[in-house]
């Protein structure tokens, strides 16, 4: 199994930020994956800063599923957190672009969203009135 990922939910508008880098045909939730012994705030506050130049203000945890990383074929542990943040959201190192997307998009299926989140994450968005 692949290192444990902490990953942001930031929601505007009802839409939720998603990311995508590595030259990949679908995009997935900002965050990261869990470096020595860092908590999840760690974590999260580094991967954001270092991919999107903005920093978490407050964190609630959402949900903990077992998905598999469309990149690596394993399984791996996802932590959501909704996230409150401050600053421009600006790509950088290996993201290259985000989107917000909406309900409008997950019925569209367009674009392209990793098989986990379009499966498990965005319908329990859904359901709890998010998107």
């Amino acid at each position: 199994m692949l290192p444990e990922r902490i990953s942001a939910i930031i929601i505007e508008n009802k839409k939720l930020l998603l990311v995508t880098g590595y030259e990949e045909k679908f995009y997935w939730t900002p965050g990261g994956k869990i470096e020595g012994k860092e908590s999840h705030e760690k974590c999260l506050k580094r991967e954001l800063l270092d991919e999107l130049g903005i920093k978490l203000i407050k964190m609630k945890h959402y949900a903990t599923l077992n998905l598999i990383n469309e990149i690596k074929k394993e399984n791996q542990i996802n932590h959501y957190y909704i996230v409150e943040y401050t600053g421009k959201i600006k790509p950088k190192n290996e993201i290259t672009k985000f989107i917000w997307y909406s309900k409008t998009n997950f019925l569209d299926k367009k674009p392209r969203v990793s098989k986990g989140i379009e499966t498990d994450l965005i319908p329990r968005l859904l359901g709890d009135n998010f998107l």
